[in-house]
């Protein structure tokens, strides 16, 4: 039984007038009309209202205690979280060497008279190349055809330069998978290239500008091998007239193809390009050809996040005493970099740096390490205490600073909250003037906001805390704690014992924590790369853990084992629609798809697909079923893919299992809609 809240004082409005009636013939046995219209009682009643207020305030006395308590046991309310989205910075021209955006440039949103701006600030430099094309050669690369085998072919573009020069993209008969390959010397991660082209109508005439058969693609390497860019525009229509297509580049890696060693560029016909009676009227017949073709890096993406950056405040003057405590004049403080968010203290202690480190508590402090704590939500710089040992001497847990030291914090920031989850073209707005760039925007809604942590969410923590007590003994335990760890969405142990006989299944004494990092974007179709388990956040995790591993237990951190999925979907809407509702309704199916098959906010419960749980065709019909406007659902095939390959998806029936350690994510999901 849960102990109860005591009552401080249980009287209430009317209980106060009662007993101020009861009072008047003692004190004031001249009034003897005590009706409500009398002015007096009137007053009392007031007086009683204010009380009531008062006594209300007083009966809260208990969450303050139980907020002491939840001091005493390490916990503490956690500050708000920045949204984060990425900028694209545009040029005003092509430029002929690279331009530095440097690292906290600020973007923000158009103030109004309802409204303040929001404020979001680069985490990192942007430095966006000239584009050029190494060695100025392109490459055609046909795939294996009846009795001929997959071969290369090299052009140079100074031959566009001739007389009727020209260069065809792909083989005669181009089939699925020709691709024309560009090397580009520079690494142009997260650039915008415009890919300015002429070419000859008539050679490609017969797609479908809206949807050719063809995409863009550069080179990762690793997992995920060739990743698709974005294409924000493309005024060739598939190479059907002259014009510029504008592609959005995910990070590149380069590799040596063809003996050149490059960051690679491909445009490849997809599966589309198939001879069969469904695409007969949207394929290329003769390969395209290039009359001309020139490249321009028009701009760059970089990661920004919701957040005000501040330089060399000076926080105050030292009195030479213990324990002192000093406010920044901004808050909720954001997560300091260590590396360049740091406290000064001039002139410094005899001998030692300037700079002193901050700390989560002053525990292992010792009088001369030079450490400080911040409290992120009320900004509150502290150093160490001098506090009174059992055996009668004073401790000094962290150095004092020198009386008279000027005390400035050399750089934070300040910000965070749901407010930062701005809609996408909405970060319009230059803070500061920077050269050679035209206009800034976010083509992507601004996501992970988060407000500060209430004493509710605090409250539902400390059982776990208590329980756990910093060390790590069930499965549940290591989760838990493996979560508090930076950069860490969610944690499955396994243990001995969880998959008898199985090949994950650790020896005893072995724990084994798989991790699913954290993402910037975690709705949606998720690149590979997003789900790597960096060394640096194996490291952590592993550091964090050991300290609370029992001893004699065996740790290991490793990676999470994704199985991609790719559903294909025939959908019947009624007879007679308007195209414009298929296309919509093969939108949101699509957006369906990538949601509820998404290792953070899928699963029937919408908090990410469940460790370990198969997968079943009948949810997914259930799933499409759901949707508006839909008769029926025709047919569902589930397929298991590896990133990056050309084969086609291997068709599981009627259900896919998943190991106990193991997530689904989304590949490319296809869907077709038609009209029975």
């Amino acid at each position: 039984m849960p102990l109860p809240t005591p009552n401080l004082d249980d009287r209430h409005f009317q209980d106060i007038v009662d007993e101020a009636k009861r009072l008047i013939p003692r004190f004031c046995p001249e009034w003897t009309d005590h009706n409500v219209s009398d002015p007096g009682v009137a007053l009392i009643e007031l007086f009683a209202w204010m009380t009531d207020l008062l006594l209300y305030r007083v009966n809260q006395v208990p969450d303050k205690v139980y907020i002491t308590l939840l001091n005493l046991i390490g916990i503490r309310l956690e500050p708000p979280q920045s949204a984060v989205a990425p900028v694209t910075f545009y040029l005003s021209a092509p430029q002929e060497t690279a331009i530095t955006i440097p690292a906290d440039t600020e973007v923000a949103t158009v103030r109004t008279e309802t409204s303040p701006a929001v404020i979001f600030t680069t985490e990192t430099d942007l430095t966006i190349y000239p584009a050029v094309v190494a060695d100025e050669k392109v490459y055609v690369r046909q795939v294996e055809r009846p009795n001929v085998p997959a071969s290369w072919r090299m052009h140079e573009l100074r031959q566009l330069l001739l007389p009727n020069g020209r260069i065809a993209m792909f083989a005669p008969n181009p089939l699925p998978h020709d691709a024309f390959y560009i090397p580009l010397r520079h690494n142009h991660s997260n650039h915008v290239l415009a890919l300015v082209i002429d070419c000859d109508v008539a050679r490609g005439a017969g797609v479908d500008p809206t949807n050719p058969p063809l995409i863009w693609e550069v080179w990762q390497g690793g997992v995920a091998r060739w990743s698709p860019c974005e294409v924000e525009f493309d005024g060739t229509g598939g190479f059907n007239m002259p014009g510029e297509i504008v592609l959005h580049l995910p990070p590149m890696a380069p590799d040596t193809i063809q003996g050149v060693t490059a960051h690679w560029l491909r445009c490849r016909l997809t599966d589309a390009q198939a001879d069969t009676p469904e695409n007969r009227h949207n394929r290329y017949k003769v390969s395209p050809e290039l009359l001309a073709l020139r490249i321009e890096s028009r701009g760059g993406t970089v990661n920004a996040r919701h957040a005000v950056t501040v330089r060399n405040e000076v926080i105050g003057r030292s009195d030479g005493t213990p324990g002192q405590e000093f406010h920044l004049l901004n808050k909720p403080v954001l997560a300091r970099n260590p590396q360049r968010d740091v406290l000064i203290v001039d002139p410094p202690l005899p001998g030692r740096p300037r700079e002193w480190s901050e700390v989560p508590d002053f525990a292992a402090s010792g009088p001369d390490d030079q450490h400080y704590t911040l409290d992120s939500l009320s900004g509150t710089v502290s150093f160490g205490p001098a506090l009174l040992q059992p055996d009668g001497s004073v401790r000094n847990f962290g150095s004092v600073p020198p009386h008279g030291s000027v005390i400035t914090m050399t750089r934070y920031q300040y910000g965070g909250g749901v407010i930062g989850n701005v809609q996408a073209n909405t970060l319009v707005t230059l803070k500061t003037s920077i050269p050679y760039v035209s206009r800034v925007t976010n083509r992507r809604a601004a996501e992970g906001g988060r407000d500060p942590q209430g004493l509710d969410d605090a409250r539902a923590r400390a059982p776990q805390i208590l329980r756990t007590r910093t060390r790590a003994v069930t499965a549940d335990d290591y989760e838990h704690l493996a979560r508090e760890v930076v950069g860490v969405a969610r944690a499955c142990c396994v243990s001995p014992g969880a998959q008898p006989g199985g090949p994950a299944d650790p020896r005893p004494g072995q724990v084994i924590v798989y991790i699913l990092p954290q993402s910037d974007n975690p709705a949606g179709r998720i690149p590979p790369e997003a789900l790597t388990l960096s060394a640096e956040l194996r490291a952590r995790v592993l550091d964090y853990l050991d300290r609370r591993r029992p001893l004699g237990i065996a740790l290991d951190v490793r990676p999470i084992q994704y199985l991609w999925v790719s559903v294909e979907v025939r959908l019947r809407v009624p007879v007679r629609s308007d195209p414009a509702l298929a296309r919509a309704v093969q939108h949101e199916a699509e957006e369906v798809l990538y949601r509820y098959l998404n290792p953070y906010v899928g699963g029937p419960d919408g908090n990410g697909w469940p460790f370990g749980r198969d997968l079943h065709v009948s949810e997914i019909y259930a799933l499409m079923q759901r949707l508006p406007s839909i008769e029926f659902v025709e047919e569902v095939q589930i397929g298991l893919t590896e990133p990056g390959s050309t084969a086609k998806p291997q068709v599981v029936s009627p259900r896919l299992d998943v190991p106990r350690h193991a997530l689904i994510c989304s590949w490319q999901h296809r869907v077709s809609v038609s009209a029975s």
